[in-house]
């Protein structure tokens, strides 16, 4: 079976006395309901505050004794939002620094540092532990920079050594999103094309640097999950993990009124308008502006919806896309998989109905289902 957890990223990452709160108050009750009876595999959200305090041996040795005491290993850590990522306005910011800023790489490799000093999960020999990372960087017409690659080249050099200091087997995974420099498979598999023919790429790096598929990302560009997954692979780019998540569908039906407990002020809410010739038109954003473009149309949202939501009929989630056999073949590929649902704290009342723990433990359960009966 897939090692299944959820991203970390839900809570408050920016220091380590509110992660381990969130280990203590819901990580460590929610192993529990699952009924784990070895080990629970974290998918670990460290922001750069954290990643920094993580550099001194005695805060680290403090978390691998909490981790080891209580059971907990890791599949990776989540480096995309590297501040803040609650509480206040993040939108575009979360893709910042980018993969052109030394910011970006020595926050990576701290990063990296730590995941090797922490119990890592058994993933199999198909599969390494990972670090997520942002989609190279938020597309605004420039193009990935020649400094992209070399840094992520570079990235790869790096753990080609670290892993050969420690035997850890570590892959960097890029995360596809709308609106960014690498948003489907199209733009992935070019970007990866492009990367193993640059002059500083090694062939022996082929294993490090891979991607952190999302589900919800590739849907709301209207890319079925199970096509574009078995397009990158065959593309043989490494897919280091899946999450899964759920994006929210708007229809003919939909309201103004529908939509506006979705507008939020802290996260980006990339939307697309599907064309009645089944084009797509997209905005950056879901905004109160927007809505006289987008009602009486159909389209997705860029908002991770919980799992086991079915819609009220006027709003739906791309659930729908996540077809048996899209299952069965994440499933036979014995990839780690991650939930995400980083969007709680914006949702609207009627969807945190729930408490926090109760929703990750209904979605865990569902995805588990899943995976079990395709």
């Amino acid at each position: 079976m897939n090692p299944i957890t959820y991203c970390m990223n839900v809570h408050p990452g920016e220091d380590l006395p509110a992660i381990m709160k969130a280990l203590e108050t819901v990580t460590l009750p929610l192993r529990d309901a699952l009924g784990e009876d070895e080990v629970f595999p974290l998918g670990l959200r460290f922001g750069s505050q954290t990643a920094k305090a993580l550099r001194v041996p005695e805060t680290m040795r403090s978390l691998v004794s909490f981790m080891q005491r209580n059971h907990l290993t890791t599949i990776g850590i989540n480096g995309f939002p590297y501040g803040p990522f609650h509480g206040q306005t993040v939108k575009t910011r979360v893709y910042e620094p980018d993969w052109e800023s030394q910011h970006r790489v020595s926050y990576t490799r701290d990063l990296f540092y730590a995941l090797t000093r922490l119990p890592g999960a058994r993933l199999g020999n198909d599969h390494r532990l990972s670090i997520t990372t942002v989609p190279l960087a938020y597309d605004r017409g420039q193009g990935i920079s020649e400094t992209m690659y070399q840094n992520i080249c570079a990235m790869a050099l790096f753990l080609r050594k670290l892993e050969g200091f420690t035997g850890l087997r570590m892959c960097l995974a890029l995360e596809p999103e709308p609106d960014c420099l690498l948003q489907d498979t199209h733009t992935t598999v070019d970007f990866f094309e492009h990367l193993w023919q640059h002059p500083d790429w090694n062939p022996a790096y082929r294993e490090l640097i891979g991607l952190c598929f999302d589900t919800c990302h590739f849907a709301v560009n209207y890319e079925d999950p199970l096509n574009a997954l078995r397009h990158l692979v065959s593309a043989n780019v490494p897919i280091s993990r899946i999450q899964i998540s759920a994006a929210l569908e708007f229809n003919q039906y939909t309201t103004a009124a529908d939509l506006d407990p979705f507008l939020d002020s802290v996260y980006l809410h990339q939307t697309v308008r599907r064309e009645d010739d089944a084009s797509i038109t997209c905005f950056p954003d879901l905004t109160r502006n927007l809505l006289p473009e987008i009602i009486g149309r159909r389209g997705r949202i860029h908002y991770h919806v919980p799992l086991t939501w079915g819609g009220t009929g006027r709003l739906g989630s791309t659930r729908h896309a996540l077809t048996p056999a899209f299952w069965r073949y994440v499933r036979s590929g014995g990839w780690p998989v991650e939930i995400e649902t980083y969007a709680y704290f914006v949702y609207p009342d009627y969807l945190r109905s729930r408490t926090l723990s109760e929703a990750l433990l209904a979605d865990l359960n569902w995805t588990r289902e899943q995976l079990r009966n395709a």
